[in-house]
Formats: structure tokens, C-alpha cells, sequence
């Protein structure tokens, strides 16, 4: 008898352990299912945040104006002329930068310095400029004994006592923050600061109907420029 109620526990045990691994098994679609949310999620946050950087102004359909003037040393430069314009950032060979962006390479955090440049086949960085002519200005020219550094300041044409910014990194990724703003690209001593532009490139850009097409303006405005 107490062979046989042994051999009882023993085929008892084998079963009820044999139930309870099987109960501690987790569904295989858990770990997947998780998996895929986490994949979701992701996905949501670069999306929503690509999307914000494209509906950043300047907006695909937004038509703004910025004066520009190259300062080296102690001369003026003259105006780029190539009118290039393979995704909306251009000049008309008028001392200004024509931003209205048609599509998402030139809008929102796209619409910079590096884009203008490059539209015609010319480049900037934090230490040359390549002009439409092929020229290329670099810095460490001697400018009265001193050597020269590449120096942008950003002026509000609508706000002319106020304070330029002054940029010297970073320079091919200036972004365009609003309509009429203007800029000194100035190769310079490292003691000396960009000079405010000439008069007459301020003069041209008032020429331009201020209140072209903006991100908060829904009306279409014609300007007295070809755009």
C-alpha cells in the first residue's frame, strides 16, 4: 500500500507541475504588441515635430524681402545678379533677398543664409563667401595691418535705432524671421563691427509693398518689385 500511494503522489506532482509552467507562460502578442506601440510613438514625435518645422514661417506661399550689403574691409561690394532660383530664396540683382518659398527646401527652418547663397551656384560659411562672379572671400586678409574675420549683422529695416545682432557662427544657417529685416555680410577686424548698410539699399526695400504676403496675412498683395 504504501508503494502504491506513493507512485500516486508522485504522478500527482508530475501533473500539477506540469500545469503550472504552462500557466506561467506569457501570450507571445504581449512583447509584440508593446513593441508596435513603442514603434507608434515614436513615429507620432517625429512627425509632429517635422510637421511644426514646416509650418514655421516663412510658409510656402509667404513672400518677404531682406536688403543685404557686402562690406570687406573698408569698400562696398556691388549686388549679386545671378538669378538663380531653384526653391523660392533669390535676389533679382536688387540688393534684396526675395524669400517666398515654393516648397519645403527653402520654407520654415530651411529658409537661411546657406539656401540664398546657394541658389546660384555660390556658398557662405563662417569664414568665406563665394560671389556669383566665382570670387571667394575669405577671412585673415590684411585690412589695415589687421587680419579680417566674417561678421553678419542683422538690422530691423522697420526699427533702425535698435541694436544689430551680430553673427559670426553658424552663419550658413541665418534664418529669415520676418519680412524686412536686412544684413551686413562684413569681412572685418575681429575689433570692428559690420557698419549699418548703405542708404540706398534701406530706399529699395521700402520701395517693396511692406505688407507682402506674410504667415498672418491671408491677402495677396502685390508688390512694386518682380518677385
Amino acid at each position: 500500500m504504501a508503494r502504491g500511494e506513493s507512485g500516486k503522489k508522485v504522478a500527482r506532482a508530475a501533473r500539477v507541475g506540469g500545469t503550472s509552467g504552462s500557466g506561467e507562460r506569457r501570450p507571445i502578442g504581449y512583447p509584440i504588441a508593446l513593441t508596435f506601440v513603442l514603434v507608434l510613438g515614436l513615429l507620432l514625435v517625429v512627425w509632429s515635430r517635422n510637421s511644426r518645422e514646416a509650418t514655421s514661417a516663412p510658409r510656402v506661399g509667404d513672400h518677404w524681402h531682406s536688403a543685404y550689403d557686402i562690406y570687406v574691409c573698408e569698400d562696398w561690394r556691388g549686388k549679386i545678379v545671378n538669378e538663380a532660383d531653384p526653391n523660392g530664396i533669390h535676389t533679382h540683382g536688387d540688393g534684396l533677398m526675395h524669400i517666398h518659398p515654393f516648397n519645403s527646401e527653402a520654407s520654415g527652418k530651411k529658409a537661411d543664409f546657406g539656401e540664398f547663397f546657394g541658389s546660384y551656384g555660390g556658398s557662405i560659411n563662417d569664414s568665406s563667401l563665394q560671389l556669383d562672379t566665382g570670387e571667394v572671400i575669405s577671412e585673415g586678409e590684411d585690412c589695415n595691418g589687421q587680419p579680417t574675420v566674417l561678421k553678419v549683422a542683422r538690422f530691423d529695416a522697420q526699427d533702425r535705432d535698435r541694436e544689430p545682432e551680430i553673427i559670426t557662427e553658424e552663419i550658413a544657417n541665418i534664418r529669415y524671421l520676418k519680412n524686412l529685416e536686412a544684413f551686413t555680410i562684413a569681412f572685418v577686424p575681429e575689433d570692428v563691427d559690420p557698419p549699418a548698410l548703405r542708404p540706398e539699399r534701406y530706399t529699395f526695400l521700402e520701395t517693396v509693398d511692406p505688407r507682402a504676403i506674410q504667415s498672418d496675412n491671408l491677402n495677396v498683395v502685390t508688390t512694386t518689385s518682380e518677385g
